[in-house]
């Protein structure tokens, strides 16, 4: 009977592990308002990986799903992207939006940052943001 409950229990346990947000999704921010323009941000630490490996695979996945790049310096671990067209504000211009990447030692890990930045009277969902931003994130690892 006591296995039967340290069973449960570590299943328990492990399903709630699994159910847990990434970290990338819990430290999601967003500052500003829809009216004057917001900025996202989040963040997560690659285990495993390097500055130069990541900031390769970023780059990369970055540019393949449209992303122009603005600027970057692999050696300082930035990347600034643009997203022509991104999408339109209330007045039906067509807004570029700028996303900046910065992937930064931890040992032998990385922390890597997505920041995007929108202009006033930009709709779009909180959902999609963290997911997209993550993607980024996950194209390092």
């Amino acid at each position: 009977m006591r296995k039967l409950f340290a069973m449960t229990a570590l299943l328990a346990l492990a399903g709630s592990a699994l159910a847990a947000d990434p970290a990338c999704k819990t430290n999601f921010k967003q500052e500003g308002k829809f009216m004057t323009g917001r900025t996202f941000t989040t963040w997560d630490v690659v285990t495993g990986v390097s500055v130069s490996t990541a900031y390769k695979r970023i780059y990369a996945e970055g540019t393949k799903s449209g992303l122009r790049v603005a600027s970057s310096d692999e050696k300082a671990g930035v990347i600034s992207f643009e997203q022509p067209n991104g999408g339109v504000d209330l007045s039906g211009a067509k807004a570029t939006l700028p996303w900046n990447v910065v992937i930064e030692p931890q040992g032998k890990n990385v922390k890597i940052t997505v920041t995007k930045t929108t202009p006033g009277g930009f709709s779009t969902s909180t959902d999609f943001q963290i997911t997209s931003m993550c993607a980024v994130i996950d194209a390092g690892r």
